[in-house]
């Protein structure tokens, strides 16, 4: 088979329950806001439990996006270890918190419980970055392709397992699932405490203190380099397309084929498999057949085809598109931080792996506006537009950074 290290091991324990703690409490909260008995949580200052719950799910993801703009990026200075144990360390008294919140229905508690677990969730950022320094470190035996998509492999499964959980716990009490999470976070806190060997070799000796190092060295401040600035603007554009896909496949599921919401998770239970099994086994092989930049243009193509096509489709050929979609974006997943990491060497992994997560939750939030205004035109018109963004996204690594490092390797060619 291949060989796994054993810090590597402890970093997809630690990302596996991470992951189950990020997507464990969703089906927990859509019944207390949504057609649920009126209550202290759900009728907070007179809103409605609509209002309430997308305030609630929205201030999430806006944790995470600023707490991974600079997490990963503090890993850097001050190791992975120390930086993912604290981060965990705090995850666990939110996730506690949230749940006292949830049994006293205290809605401005859950609020920011949820807000600053969310910034703790920045850490993925570091569990990648763990991953490409096992990668750059030759005596661990494993190559960085190898690694990566063994982290993401821990991470869709994570998503999988964590709402199947969740919504068990939540059938006996809400707050069971919030205290399900605790403790997964308190497990991964003692993994990284004491089983974890610290992988970052170029711990800085400069002294700043945790306020400087996030003003100053954040995963933003990237941005200043063109290659890095040409890099965000791509991935944004990827995933915008990849959130329009995610966040209205379902809408269009319930119009278009009148799925109900156990036929909605079942296809996203498929699609989840087949990322997890083509992280595992499919990513390495085609990394090491065909490289980095070619598979990624490919990929690209691939799903602008599959999201145009997804309308019109019916039963047994829309569980292959989401099978097969699920498992071309898992080789995407895992190559994109092995060609970042080649080309950008010298800046932190952490940081730059940072960066992704932050511009992965910026493109959420425009996805859910902009895809939403869409439904007025109809169900089928965000995939529409996934479908044309990633030709977009393909266009920009065309002319990016397949056209450069052509002619970079024709120039060190005639020298």
């Amino acid at each position: 088979m291949f060989k796994v290290p054993a810090k590597l091991w402890v970093a997809l324990a630690v990302t596996l329950l991470a992951s189950m703690g990020i997507s464990l409490p969703y089906p927990v909260l859509t019944p207390l806001f949504i057609d649920a008995e009126p209550s202290s949580l759900n009728s907070f200052y007179g809103l409605s439990g609509e209002v309430l719950f997308t305030i609630i799910i929205a201030v999430y993801p806006l944790g995470i996006f600023i707490g991974s703009s600079f997490i990963g990026a503090l890993s850097d200075r001050f190791g992975r270890r120390r930086v993912l144990a604290q981060t965990l360390g705090i995850c666990f008294v939110g996730y506690l918190i949230s749940a006292y919140a949830l049994y006293i229905e205290n809605y401005p508690l859950l609020l920011i419980s949820r807000f600053f677990t969310g910034i703790t969730e920045g850490n993925v950022a570091i569990a990648r970055a763990i991953a490409l320094d096992i990668g750059d470190d030759e005596s661990q035996g494993i190559s960085k392709i190898r690694a990566v998509s063994l982290i993401n492999s821990a991470i869709f499964l994570g998503w999988l397992l964590g709402p199947l959980i969740g919504g068990v716990l939540a059938h006996f009490q809400p707050y069971f699932a919030m205290l399900a999470a605790a403790v997964g976070a308190v497990i991964c806190y003692l993994l990284v405490k004491y089983a974890l060997a610290e992988t970052n070799q170029t711990v800085s000796s400069n002294k700043l203190s945790l306020w400087q190092a996030v003003v100053t060295e954040n995963s933003l401040q990237l941005i200043r380099d063109n290659w890095i600035r040409r890099l965000f603007f791509m991935y944004f554009t990827y995933a915008m397309a990849m959130n329009l896909y995610y966040e209205f496949y379902p809408v269009w599921l319930v119009e278009g084929q009148g799925f109900g919401s156990l036929a909605i998770g079942l296809s996203t239970t498929n699609m989840t498999i087949f990322m997890t099994l083509s992280s595992i086994f499919l990513a390495t092989w085609v990394q090491g057949r065909f490289g980095t930049l070619k598979p990624m243009m490919v990929v690209m193509a691939m799903m602008s085809l599959c999201l145009f096509l997804l309308p019109f489709t019916l039963s047994v050929s829309t569980q292959f598109i989401f099978a097969y979609s699920g498992a071309i974006v898992a080789i995407f997943n895992g190559i994109l931080p092995v060609y970042i990491s080649e080309k950008q060497s010298d800046k932190g992994n952490g940081a730059v792996m940072g960066l992704l997560t932050t511009t992965f939750c910026l493109a959420n939030v425009f996805a859910a506006m902009i895809g939403g205004g869409l439904l007025l035109i109809g169900t089928s018109a965000p995939l529409f537009l996934a479908s044309g963004l990633y030709v977009l996204a393909l266009v920009m690594i065309w002319q990016f950074f397949a056209k450069t490092d052509a002619t970079e390797m024709a120039i060190k060619n005639q020298a």
